[in-house]
Order: C-alpha cells, then sequence, then structure tokens
C-alpha cells in the first residue's frame, strides 16, 4: 500500500525535506564521535545510524534517484556521467561502502577489539562530512537543474515512483526513520533511556545481528 506522507510536496521538494531530516542526523555525528572517544559504550545507538543511512539515506531518498529521477533526467537529455548525475552516482557507491565498513566496525567494536573505538571515531567524522558535502550538490546542483528540465506530467510521474519505492520499505517507513533521528538525538543530549516501539520494528530487521550487540554490550 502506497502511503502519502508528503501531500502537497512536489517530487523535487519531497527529496529536500529527506535532506533535512538527514542533515538533522548528520549533525549528530561529531556529537556521538565524541561520546565514543570519550570512552561511552551505545553499539545500539551506532547501530541506529548505520541502520538510518543504509535504509532510509540509501534504499530510499538515493533509489528515488537511481531509479527514478536520474533516469527521467537522461530522457529530457542531461548526460548521466560526469556531473551532477555521474559524481552523485558515484557519492552513492561510496557511501555504501563507508556504512558497510562502519558497520563492521560496530561488530569488532562490541566484540572486544581494541582498535575498533578508534576507527568507529574515524568513520563518523568521515560521514559527517561526506553527507554534507553530498547533499550540498545535490541542493545546488541536481535540484536546480532538475527544475529547469522537468515538466508538471514528470514531477507527478516522479512522485508516483517515489511512493512506491517507499511501499516496498513499509507502511510505517517514513514514521520509523523520523524516530530514529528523535532517539540519536536524545542521545547526544545525554537520555540514553528513550524507548519506542519501532524499536522492535528494528530489531526485527536486524534481528541476529542486533541481539548479538546487545548481549555483547552487557559484557562490556
Amino acid at each position: 500500500m502506497e502511503v502519502d506522507t508528503k501531500i502537497g510536496l512536489s517530487a523535487i521538494e519531497m527529496l529536500e525535506d529527506e535532506h533535512r531530516l538527514i542533515m538533522r542526523m548528520v549533525k549528530l555525528l561529531p556529537i556521538i564521535q565524541q561520546r565514543v572517544e570519550e570512552g561511552r559504550k551505545l553499539p545500539e545507538v551506532l547501530m541506529t545510524i548505520v541502520d538510518f543511512f543504509q535504509v532510509y539515506t540509501d534504499k530510499s531518498h538515493h533509489a528515488k534517484e537511481e531509479e527514478a529521477l536520474f533516469p527521467l533526467l537522461a530522457k529530457r537529455g542531461v548526460r548521466l556521467e560526469g556531473c551532477p548525475i555521474g559524481v552523485l552516482h558515484n557519492d552513492h557507491e561510496q557511501g555504501r561502502v563507508l556504512m558497510k565498513t562502519l558497520r563492521g566496525a560496530i561488530q569488532s567494536y562490541v566484540e572486544g577489539d581494541p582498535d575498533a573505538k578508534k576507527q568507529i571515531a574515524q568513520l563518523l567524522k568521515g560521514a559527517a562530512g561526506f553527507y554534507t558535502e553530498h547533499i550540498w550538490k545535490e541542493d545546488f546542483l541536481l535540484f536546480p537543474l532538475s527544475r529547469k528540465v522537468l515538466n508538471d506530467s514528470d514531477e507527478r510521474e516522479l512522485r508516483k515512483q517515489f511512493l512506491s519505492i517507499d511501499a516496498k520499505i513499509g507502511h510505517h517507513f517514513q514514521d520509523e526513520y523520523h524516530y530514529h533521528v528523535d532517539r540519536v538525538e536524545a542521545v547526544a543530549r545525554g537520555d540514553e533511556n528513550i524507548v519506542h516501539p519501532y524499536d522492535l520494528r528494528t530489531q526485527t530487521r536486524e534481528a541476529k545481528f542486533e541481539e548479538a550487540l546487545i548481549e555483547s554490550a552487557t559484557s562490556l
């Protein structure tokens, strides 16, 4: 079932709205980096961050661009190679590698690897800079170009495709990932006891790995 949680927004405005949530998370990364460097044990929070970037940012936001927006721009005469599309597609691939590496570092962290804490801190710092620059490219290069070459019919078709992409992820997808950001913000403020039913949904998606993280964290 496709649920329109972006009523009144154009397709490009939907992407811009998602950028606002992504940047909320990005701005929290240096704070969580500091907590890790201070010796705070936050495996669940770190996994929440990875889940957010792998699902909300990549499987939803980047999928909208790669599966719908980029092909439509190509039909309107925009080259897929070079700037901006080729550069942004390469960024998406780099982001996937970055989050996969961070996931592996977190697993090493909970298993007691003494070098993992430093690696996690470095990856969080790198992610903050990487996603800030990437979003700037989209806000000031991709989206203005899209508004210039796409017509109203294109926008309507994009919206349908965007909703279909999110529907594949889940009915409460948008609410869940807004909560993920709220959760990390709470930890950044020093409140690590925030609990919400969406935790169970995330745990289901990452069941075996999450259970291992929790068990390992209690023994650290």
